[in-house]
């Protein structure tokens, strides 16, 4: 007998279905950070496709739907991934290495890191608040890593908010100019990065005016 709080089992067409969606966003990712957000329309992700114009709707609402569905998932994997690496004996610098590597490798990962950092302001409709929800959800768990840090006297920064919105700025700022044909590949860009920002929070620099 099946459990009254178990999903319900997909059938063949659901999986069917679900691979199609993954094919329209994957495709749709590419068009995006090819030709722009702006120049690619629903025409042309359909014949890419091979699809027509009426099954492709069936799946999305419109072009900022597949937009949507496309940064949603980013976030979605990238907060998946850091919670599977982070565990609670983990140290704060640990934990924060773990979301840096993370961050980076799914920022790398072309076309939907780029469409992610590029084309989220395009968004203007009512998915909007909710790709919002999901980045301030994974903003504020980095921000309680580095607030364990500061209490625990191993980070030595004074805010620790605005501190993490340094670091997401710097990790979302790789997908602007990396190219996956590089000299370095996303875990060696991860590696560098980890360790200044994570050395810069333990050991921050202190320049006054006379020294700038």
């Amino acid at each position: 007998m099946m459990d009254d709080g178990a999903e319900p089992e997909r059938t063949p067409r659901d999986e069917r279905m679900l691979r199609r969606r993954a094919d329209i966003l994957r495709v749709a990712a590419r068009l995006f950070a090819e030709s722009g957000y702006e120049r690619t329309t629903l025409e042309v992700i359909a014949d890419e496709l091979g699809l027509s114009k009426p099954t492709l709707y069936y799946y999305v609402k419109n072009k900022e739907d597949v937009l949507a569905q496309i940064l949603e998932g980013v976030i979605q994997n990238i907060a998946a991934d850091v919670e599977t690496a982070i565990t609670p004996d983990q140290s704060p610098e640990e934990q924060l290495y773990h979301v840096i590597r993370i961050h980076t490798r799914r920022i790398c990962d072309y076309p939907a890191g780029r469409v992610l950092i590029l084309y989220e302001s395009h968004l203007v409709t009512e998915r909007r608040p909710e790709i919002f929800a999901l980045r301030k959800q994974y903003r504020e768990r980095i921000e309680q890593i580095v607030e364990h840090g500061i209490a625990r006297g191993i980070f030595h920064v004074a805010d620790a908010k605005l501190a993490t919105l340094a670091i997401l700025g710097a990790l979302n700022w790789v997908a602007r100019w990396y190219l996956p044909n590089g000299r370095l590949t996303p875990d060696e860009i991860g590696e560098h990065f980890a360790r200044i920002l994570i050395g810069g929070l333990i050991n921050p620099a202190t320049v006054t005016p006379s020294d700038a």
